[in-house]
């Protein structure tokens, strides 16, 4: 399928006036304020900072507390939850927000009664460029301008009949296509084509809400996080830096692929997950993935090269380690959802422990918010294997640290993963790890631990029972992973390269790109 076309009504009124509109209203009543003293960052997060525990906010929290010459905006995108924060701010910033999808509260940027005539193609822009394998980014940044200049008309045009039906047509355009490396698109059922709908509802709903002045934009996630940025960045050429942890669409194909929905939503989930990230690359100045992995697959998702730049995630530099404790005590840490693959580490506690009987797990970290349904088949699953002491779900902890220097061996089961903190926390730790070979983990852990094939439960098993059985390698894996660690994924050199990458792109810094991995 060609391009969709901009409609004439939603065309960017910036591009297509020439110059850019200073008195854009972007934050209260519009217009720019001055620019301040210190230079401001507007940090978008989806799911994570400061409300959740996880990789993805401790790097947020060590990026914020440690870059104390910027004054941080933190504006999270999240579900509604009613929950407090779960990190504290330091005084140099601040939440914005958060912006609540799938929330029964009317939007408060809508004020007025907006026009149904105005914007009836909406949803026909979006679904069309956002779902088609080739859609038109600049189409999508154009409507999500239109949303941000006309928010109260946005309702409107989703709950107006002629939305609806260029809606309808346009996600036959997309379900017609045929594209070789794309596959055939399923057939989408009522159901199916309504809560598509809703979604690109609050899609657009988020790319009307207000972002505050800013000097740089700071992403964190190539999806939801990106829509406020990308309208900010194209109104008031902001500069914008995307980090990811994890590659937004592979995470997507593999959460459709394990979750058992149906092949229309499936689609409609993946195709979405692509068109986002695909934007969210396309406006981007900086993609800073936290591995090499990442940025092959970036790569391969059709980012410039010239905009990738691979900053590692680290941990502050390691103190003298010690000895493990020498219980046989399994430990891991990570949220309880399908891309941790919690399924396969309770197979594995089962195989180790038919093998050594004193062994015992223990797992740290919360069932997320929507999620239920897969934590309840966690606990399921644990009756059915008759695990009863020998795992434990122990819940959040805020002492990751701790939890791991208690351990004799640190376990990862993921999917998906960029750089995760747990590995590194280990290798800090001085514990062997074993894990699934996903995402930079083969690279970090080369040398100082075991990787396997993601759902290989007896490749992982093995591995933990040799370890265990032989708490002198183990013990010597873990020192190689201590000083590994401290050489190059340290906390200084990954804030060091964040300070010099955000304050060149404020003016700060001598106007070259910070030292990284470019490919």
């Amino acid at each position: 399928m060609a391009a969709a076309p901009v409609s004439t009504e939603l065309r960017d009124p910036v591009r297509t006036s020439g110059s850019r509109k200073t008195g854009a209203r972007a934050w209260g009543s519009g217009r720019i304020a001055p620019h301040p003293a210190r230079p401001r960052i507007l940090l978008t997060t989806e799911g994570t900072y400061p409300y959740v525990m996880g990789g993805v906010s401790s790097w947020c929290d060590l990026l914020v507390k440690s870059l104390t010459e910027f004054d941080w905006q933190v504006l999270p995108i999240v579900a509604p939850h009613g929950r407090p924060p779960t990190f504290t701010l330091p005084d140099h910033a601040t939440e914005i927000g958060p912006i609540e999808v799938w929330s029964e509260d009317l939007p408060k940027t809508a004020r007025g009664r907006g026009d149904r005539r105005s914007g009836v193609e909406l949803p026909s822009i979006l679904v069309r460029n956002l779902l088609a394998w080739e859609g038109n980014t600049e189409a999508v940044v154009a409507a999500w301008v239109w949303c941000r200049r006309h928010p109260a008309s946005v309702r409107q045009a989703f709950r107006s009949t002629q939305g609806w039906t260029s809606f309808l047509t346009g996600l036959g355009e997309v379900l017609a296509e045929r594209v070789v490396e794309a596959g055939t698109p399923p057939a989408l059922d009522l159901l199916e084509a309504a809560t598509l709908y809703q979604t690109l509802y609050w899609v657009a709903r988020t790319a009307a809400v207000p972002t505050p002045p800013t000097d740089v934009l700071h992403v964190t996630a190539a999806g939801w996080a990106a829509i406020p940025a990308v309208v900010h960045k194209t109104l008031h050429q902001t500069p914008m830096v995307l980090t990811e942890h994890g590659v937004y669409v592979r995470e997507a194909y593999l959460a459709a692929a394990r979750n058992g929905d149906s092949p229309g939503s499936r689609f409609a989930a993946t195709r979405l997950a692509r068109g986002l990230a695909r934007t969210a690359y396309a406006v981007a100045d900086v993609v800073s993935p936290v591995t090499d992995a990442n940025a092959h697959w970036e790569l391969g998702l059709g980012i410039d090269p010239n905009k990738i730049l691979v900053l590692y995630n680290g941990l502050q530099p390691p103190t003298d380690p010690t000895p493990p404790p020498g219980n046989q005590t399994v430990v891991s840490v990570g949220r309880l959802d399908p891309l941790k693959d919690a399924h396969t580490m309770l197979r594995v506690a089962a195989q180790t422990t038919a093998h050594l009987p004193g062994a015992r797990f223990l797992h740290y970290g919360p069932v997320p918010r929507g999620e239920e349904i897969y934590g309840r088949s966690c606990v399921a699953l644990h009756e059915r294997l008759g695990l009863g002491e020998r795992f434990r779900f122990m819940g959040p902890t805020a002492d990751p640290t701790g939890v791991v220097r208690a351990s004799d061996v640190v376990l990862m089961t993921s999917i998906s993963e960029g750089l995760p903190m747990a590995i590194l926390e280990a290798m800090g730790q001085a514990r062997p790890v074993v894990s699934t070979g996903v995402g930079g983990v083969p690279e970090v852990v080369r040398g100082c631990g075991m990787v396997c094939a993601p759902g290989d439960d007896h490749g992982l098993a093995t591995a933990v029972v040799m370890l265990l059985r032989n708490p002198e390698l183990a013990w010597r894996l873990g020192r190689r992973g201590h000083s590994r660690l401290g050489r190059l994924f340290n906390e200084t050199a990954c804030i060091d390269g964040y300070r010099e990458l955000l304050g060149t792109l404020t003016g700060k810094a001598g106007g070259h790109r910070p030292a990284g991995v470019q490919v």
